[in-house]
């Protein structure tokens, strides 16, 4: 920003800018301290280590954390996996002994329908039965009592003839 700029701008501004700066050199401040101080850190592990392949290694212990962070992952993992596949075992075995449940429940129910169904069956023939018999006893009766009149018919109708040929006879014979 030219000097004509920073002359334009009002007292507001000026603060703003001067608070955003103040912000930014905080950071930078920290970001610096923050760099010493693991430079010394790096230093101190260089000294104490007598050599940088040693200290690389200390400073290292990072990927050895990593390491066994990432073993304790792979582990739980491993354990949430097991506590899964017994839970589906477990449930598996619980649908089993279920539908084995429900198919012995079905097949008793069934048996039981089955045994009624024959019953009714058994009651409605033995039903049937006995109306065929009373319309069979009654057809006999129906028809004793036709061929009795009709007997009684031919009879009457026999001793009308015979008193007729009786008459016819005698007239023949004189």
């Amino acid at each position: 920003m030219t000097e004509d700029q920073l002359h334009r701008l009002s007292r507001k501004d000026l603060l703003e800018m001067m608070i955003a700066q103040e912000k930014e050199m905080e950071t930078l401040k920290k970001e610096l301290d923050e760099a010493r101080k693991a430079l010394k850190n790096r230093e101190i592990a260089i000294d104490e280590a007598g050599s940088i392949a040693v200290a690389a290694l200390q400073i290292n212990g990072i990927f050895e954390a990593a390491q066994a962070a990432s073993q304790q992952y792979i582990e739980n993992i491993q354990k949430l996996n097991d506590r899964q596949s017994a839970l589906c075992a477990e449930r598996d075995a619980d649908s089993k002994i279920r539908s084995e449940r429900l198919l012995k429940e079905t097949a008793e129910k069934c048996l039981a329908m089955e045994a009624e169904t024959r019953r009714k069956c058994q009651s409605a023939e033995a039903e049937s039965r006995e109306k065929c018999e009373a319309m069979e006893a009654e057809a006999k009766e129906r028809s004793e009592a036709y061929w009795k009149e009709v007997a009684q018919r031919l009879q009457s109708f026999y001793e009308t003839h015979q008193e007729l040929k009786k008459l016819l006879n005698f007239t023949a014979d004189t």
